[in-house]
């Protein structure tokens, strides 16, 4: 048990918040699913959500519990996000009903050398300075804080000082994330004393303080967003990254900026689906794709793999992935014509387009992808490490907040600026770097593209869904079948989470198959054996958050209770009033 005494300062009065966060056991079969009444609050880690909850019981709205919870989960949950790395939000105001997007992505430096940069080895692309990009974490917070909070910023950054000072304690899930990284925390000083034990991976039990994060975070607290990006924090990191070679300045901290606008939407089976716009392609993946399985076909019958149902809905979905990987691959990112893309892709027209050619193709050799012969771009979103986290906030007049932050992979560049405390990102891994006509190859002053993709759902303009999952490549595919398992299944909100897993690998090689699907072990062999037989390659991969990621979701019932349910991988948990 975690006992934190959390100090609160308001303007007029001060409340003494007493937390005692018991971790929950998180064995691939706990399952986290709370009814509440006035609010639910649902993130990777207990600590988090807890903190999250207290503030939306001292009287804060939806955004000042998500700043507040942000950044707890990056002291309790170091490895997945924090201060150093990028986030990507959706909020809805329920006064209006409308649906906002804030991105913050990690920005290249001004001073980048996009040459040097591509004849990097990949260790290089993904530890150390180089790989480090300007973190928007915090100006994507301090933006939704001062356009919708309504508590003052230093005592919604306060709860995370104080977890950061008393520490939080190593259960054997975040144990087995730190022990593929221990060679490469072990090349950063800073890094190696902050997140390992002599050397090695902290055993259970250990409890993790972090006093410099504390005083990080206090400097937020006291001087709002522009503190870290004016001033001492900034100057850190840039001396660090010059030390090492890398390419940040100031000016890179100085010019950042998240990026405020519309989200990407459709119309789906009566439902209204949001998510976050270029240069992300993962919400444009996830409603082209259900755009796609609606002209494929009706509302399939029954809930489970044995009457087809399953069967029928990975295989067209596959196929529908099949045909939107390469227009995604060469329209979406940073690039003045990417939001033209992705409102062709989700055209009434697009989609009959797309689901008529996924009917007709082979999945063992799709489609006739004059790339398909080249080198694939390979970016480090790919690879099975890929790491994010997800939290949300929603309340029952409808105010909702879905929200996914990252340092790209798990432990970012392993890296951390001395007396700054935390880890920073390694976003220029998700750089494309060999062919220049890639809309993603590496330049100055860009954002790498991202496949995070939160999601809003709406039914006859009154709240639904929020959902959101991490998990690199295998968010959008995710997403989609948590989506269908919900809206064209009508599944309890808890078993659509519990349900085996399966995601239609990207082909990032030269001559790899276009039809490897991996999939959770314990999916029901009948399954397996079926999906073969329409033509795909199924390659099993072990029940964890590690490939398949873990998050949440909070549904509206009709009777007024708001279900919030924490996928059972990972250490994810719900709580609400």
């Amino acid at each position: 048990m975690l006992f934190v005494k959390v100090v609160m300062r308001s303007r007029t009065t001060t409340a003494i918040l007493f937390l005692c966060l018991t971790t929950p056991c998180v064995d691939g079969l706990a399952q986290q699913r709370i009814e509440a009444q006035k609010y639910a609050v649902v993130s990777g880690h207990p600590a988090a959500t807890v903190v999250g909850l207290e503030v939306l019981r001292q009287g804060g709205n939806v955004v000042d519990a998500a700043v507040a919870t942000s950044l707890a989960l990056g002291v309790a949950e170091p490895y997945g996000s924090g201060l150093g790395g990028k986030l990507v939000m959706l909020y809805r105001d329920a006064q209006t009903g409308k649906v906002h997007s804030i991105v913050a992505l990690c920005a290249s430096p001004a001073a980048l050398d996009a040459g040097e940069f591509t004849k990097l080895s990949d260790s290089k692309r993904k530890y150390g300075y180089k790989a480090v990009g300007v973190p928007g974490l915090i100006a994507g917070l301090h933006e939704a804080h001062s356009r919708w909070g309504s508590q003052p910023w230093n005592d919604l950054v306060e709860p995370a000082a104080v977890l950061a000072d008393r520490g939080v304690e190593i259960d054997a899930t975040m144990h087995d994330m730190f022990l593929p990284k221990v060679g490469s925390l072990r090349k950063d000083e800073e890094a190696s004393q902050l997140y390992l034990v002599d050397g090695q991976a902290p055993p259970v039990g250990t409890l993790m303080r972090n006093a410099d994060l504390a005083n990080t975070l206090r400097d937020i607290g006291a001087g709002g967003g522009k503190a870290f990006y004016n001033g001492p924090i900034a100057e850190r990191v840039v001396a660090a990254s010059r030390a090492s070679g890398g390419y940040l300045v100031k000016e890179d901290f100085e010019d950042y900026r998240a990026e405020v606008g519309e989200p990407l939407e459709i119309e789906y089976r009566g439902h209204r689906i949001y998510s976050c716009p270029p240069p992300l392609t993962g919400g444009v993946t996830v409603l082209a794709a259900l755009e796609c399985l609606e002209h494929m076909h009706s509302k399939l019958p029954g809930n489970n793999s044995s009457d087809g149902a399953f069967v029928q809905f990975t295989d067209q979905a596959c196929r529908s992935l099949q045909c939107l990987y390469p227009p995604i691959r060469d329209h979406v990112a940073d690039v003045p014509t990417a939001a033209q893309s992705c409102r062709t892709m989700l055209s009434e027209t697009s989609a009959k387009q797309f689901a008529r050619a996924a009917s007709e193709l082979d999945p063992r050799n799709p489609l006739q992808d004059p790339k398909r012969t080249e080198e694939r771009e390979t970016t480090l979103e790919g690879l099975p490490a890929a790491s994010t986290s997800h939290l949300l906030v929603v309340d029952r007049a409808g105010n909702m907040v879905s929200l996914t932050q990252s340092l790209s992979l798990h432990f970012g560049a392993s890296v951390v600026a001395p007396e700054t405390g935390f880890l920073l990102n390694d976003s220029m891994s998700n750089f494309a770097t060999q062919s220049q006509k890639s809309v993603n190859h590496v330049a100055a002053k860009k954002r790498a593209r991202s496949t995070i993709a939160p999601i809003i759902v709406t039914k006859q303009d009154k709240p639904w869904l929020a959902l959101g999952i991490p998990g690199g490549q295998r968010i959008p595919t995710t997403t989609l079948q948590l989506l269908w398992r919900v809206i064209d299944q009508q599944s309890p909100l808890e078993d659509a989470f519990a349900a085996s897993r399966f995601h239609l690998r990207r082909p990032l090689r030269k001559n790899a198959p276009e039809n490897v699907i991996d999939y959770e072990v314990d999916a029901p062999s009948e399954w397996v054996a079926q999906v073969k037989d329409h033509g795909w390659q199924l390659e099993p991969r072990p029940r964890d958050g590690h490939y398949f990621g873990g998050g949440g979701a909070a549904q509206y019932q009709e009777s007024g209770t708001i279900v919030g349910v924490a996928d059972p991988r990972r250490t994810n948990f719900a709580a609400g009033d």
